[in-house]
């Protein structure tokens, strides 16, 4: 295949990883991007224009590297220990615990079903529980005027998986059905019968919480809440294994509130995750992070994020594919949301904080770095998720 190589000599090495994330949204015409030598090597489909390919990637070259504020690391907690390093997804494959059925689209099943439900408990008795917060139950797809007022679709346009129907027309239903029955479903069976966009699959579990408390001033110091969403993220090229699925189940806890509450429930999130991460020795950093904003302010965005610390997650060792992956997420929202609800705390405005578990990414992470064979875990992992399995709560 063409290859055309790139100068990476204007952009932090710190930039690079997402660099590349950003670039499998960049042409359809990409096949392949990677880093060597301080130079970055895109592989192309034949017969496409290398000068289009060229100028697209050129913008994206550009974006990473405005670095008003730079790129700042901090690093709040690192625990290291000897890991595998085996095909665990090969295995689960084999095993069927685990199942492709589509792109980004996976079932689990067995001990990977038996792990994650492990996990939603634990996170639910040692977080949602003691921080207070109220359960919530959300629809999986939300209104395109939500994502709108949430700024969503100016921050990341490559994310959404958008929600239609077919037209409330006799004749098109018919001819929809008939075309399915004759020659199978097909793409352009959907040409001219679609009605307009209105609703897309939820990228995030929070965005419902904001919009549930719409108007709303809420007793101080606020409200706490928790919810599991099964989220959609178009991710293009990126999909690779459990690390990264356009179908995901999430976990959050969200804070609605008064500042100085909200910050407060944050923190305990913070400590309490550390203190997991301690108890179960998982090989991880929890660290200050930014989110991989699809726009062309990228820079300012992710560098005043990461200066604010507004945003932390603890990654966890993917041996076999030599990278860590982001397990947990803590995010502080000053007023944005609440702002974009008017929902206030005894009368003055509310910020807002969540923090979130990606359960497909936690079972693939404990799995690559400890085996399938739960009786070689860490011993209070082990015993936990024996425990669950035996009936007792974990």
């Amino acid at each position: 295949m063409p290859e055309i190589t790139f100068s990476l000599a204007t952009v932090d090495p710190g930039y690079q990883s997402q660099l590349l994330y950003a670039l499998r949204f960049a042409s359809e015409a990409i096949e392949n991007a990677r880093v060597h030598a301080g130079q970055l090597l895109v592989t192309h489909a034949a017969g496409t224009d290398p000068d289009e390919v060229r100028r697209k990637v050129d913008k994206l070259v550009q974006r990473y590297a405005k670095r008003e504020f730079g790129f700042k690391e901090v690093i709040h907690f690192e625990n290291r220990r000897p890991t595998r390093n085996s095909d665990v997804y090969a295995e689960l494959l084999r095993r069927r615990w685990v199942t492709p059925v589509g792109q980004g689209h996976m079932i689990l099943r067995g001990e990977a079903a038996r792990l994650w439900a492990f996990l939603d408990a634990r996170f639910q008795r040692d977080f949602a529980v003691p921080l207070g917060a109220e359960l919530e139950v959300y629809p999986a797809t939300i209104a395109c005027t939500t994502l709108d007022r949430v700024a969503h679709f100016t921050s990341f346009p490559e994310h959404i998986d958008f929600v239609s129907h077919i037209r409330e027309d006799v004749d098109l239903l018919a001819g929809f059905a008939g075309r399915c029955r004759d020659q199978g479903w097909k793409p352009s069976h959907h040409d001219g019968v679609m009605d307009q966009v209105e609703f897309a699959i939820s990228p995030s579990c929070c965005y419902h919480c904001y919009e549930g408390m719409e108007g709303q001033d809420l007793a101080k110091p606020g409200r706490t809440t928790t919810m599991v969403v099964n989220c959609h993220r178009y991710e293009a090229g990126n999909l690779t294994t459990l690390s990264r699925l356009r179908s995901f189940h999430m976990r959050e806890v969200v804070w609605v509130g008064h500042p100085e509450f909200v910050k407060a429930g944050r923190a305990e999130a913070d400590r309490r995750i550390v203190e997991l991460a301690r108890h179960w020795d998982l090989d991880c950093t929890y660290e200050n992070a930014n989110d991989m904003f699809f726009t062309d302010d990228y820079s300012v965005k992710a560098s005043f994020q990461r200066q604010q610390e507004a945003k932390r997650e603890l990654r966890m060792t993917i041996p076999q594919e030599g990278r860590s992956i982001a397990v947990f997420s803590s995010n502080f929202h000053a007023g944005t949301f609440a702002k974009a609800f008017q929902i206030t705390v005894a009368g003055r405005p509310a910020v807002s904080a969540c923090v979130g578990w990606g359960y497909e990414r936690w079972v693939y992470a404990l799995y690559s770095q400890f085996g399938l064979d739960s009786e070689e875990w860490p011993a209070h992992l082990r015993d936990e998720y024996r425990a669950f399995c035996a009936g007792s709560k974990p």
